[in-house]
C-alpha cells in the first residue's frame, strides 16, 4: 500500500511539473521560413520554437491560431481574441493596443549578391551611384535610408520591387539584377536549402531592428507579462541555439 501511495504521489508531481497555469492563444499570420512554416504537417520554425520555449519557462501553454493576415492578427490582439503575436517590431501605432516584450531576436535586412571586390566597401548610396540594380519586397520596411532613396526620383529605375523571395533569388542567379535585399536569416535559409552556391552577404547592413512579442493589453496582467519577459532574458543562449539549428551564419 505504501509503495502504491508513493507511486501515485510521483505521478501527480510529474504531471503537475509539466502543467501550465494558462494556455495562451498565439496568432500566426503568415508562413515564412525559417521563422514559421509547416513541415510534415506540423507548425515549426524559429519563432515557433522560441515562443514554445518562452511560454513553457513562464508557466504557459501555447495554442496556435492561424490568421489570414497581419492586419487581422492585430485586430484579434486588440480585442483580446488572441493573447500574443510573435515577430513584431515596435511602432507607436501598435503601442496603442499592445504591450511589447523584451526583444528576443534581431531582424537584419541585408544585401545579397555575387561578390565583386570593386563594390565591397560601398554603402547603399555608393552602390546606386555605380548603377547597381537592387530588388526588394514592396511590403517590407528597410529603414529610413532605403525609404528615402526608394521614394525619390534619382534611383527609382534601379530599385525594383518583386513580391516573392524565390523570384528575387532567381533573378539574381540569372544575373538580371545585381542585388536583392531581404531578411538575413530568411535569405540564408532559402539559399542554403536550395544550394545556390556563390551568393553571399554584402558587408553593408541596410537595417537592423529589434523583434519582440506583442502582448495583449486585454488578457495579460502585469505579472504574466513580467514572467514572459523574464523567460526571454533568461534564455538568450537557448534562443541563439534555436536560430543556429535553422540557419548557418
Amino acid at each position: 500500500m505504501e509503495l502504491k501511495a508513493l507511486l501515485l504521489l510521483v505521478a501527480v508531481l510529474s504531471n503537475s511539473a509539466f502543467s501550465c497555469d494558462k494556455t495562451l492563444k498565439v496568432g500566426i499570420s503568415q508562413q515564412w521560413a525559417p521563422y514559421a512554416f509547416t513541415q510534415n504537417g506540423k507548425l515549426t520554425g524559429i519563432d515557433i520554437d522560441v515562443v514554445n520555449l518562452v511560454l513553457k519557462e513562464a508557466g504557459f501553454c501555447a495554442k496556435y491560431v492561424i490568421m489570414p493576415s497581419s492586419k487581422r492578427g492585430f485586430a484579434e490582439l486588440k480585442h483580446g481574441n488572441v493573447d500574443l503575436l510573435p515577430a513584431a517590431s515596435y511602432s507607436k501605432e501598435r503601442d496603442a493596443f499592445s504591450y511589447f516584450s523584451e526583444p528576443y531576436r534581431n531582424e537584419v535586412m541585408r544585401l545579397f549578391w555575387y561578390p565583386n571586390p570593386f563594390l565591397e566597401k560601398l554603402d547603399l548610396q555608393g552602390l546606386l551611384e555605380q548603377q547597381q540594380i537592387i530588388l526588394s519586397n514592396s511590403g517590407s520596411y528597410y529603414g529610413p535610408e532605403f525609404t528615402s532613396f526608394s521614394t525619390g526620383e534619382k534611383y527609382k529605375s534601379q530599385l525594383i520591387t518583386v513580391p516573392s523571395l524565390r523570384q528575387r533569388v532567381a533573378m539574381l542567379t540569372a544575373k538580371r539584377v545585381d542585388f536583392f535585399i531581404d531578411d538575413e536569416l530568411a535569405g540564408l535559409y532559402l539559399i542554403q536549402n536550395n544550394q545556390h552556391s556563390g551568393i553571399a552577404l554584402h558587408p553593408y547592413i541596410i537595417h537592423n531592428n529589434n523583434v519582440c512579442l506583442m502582448l495583449s493589453k486585454v488578457t495579460l496582467d502585469a505579472n504574466e507579462r513580467a514572467a514572459i519577459n523574464s523567460a526571454i532574458l533568461n534564455n538568450q543562449q537557448a534562443i541563439t541555439e534555436i536560430i543556429a539549428r535553422y540557419v548557418k551564419q
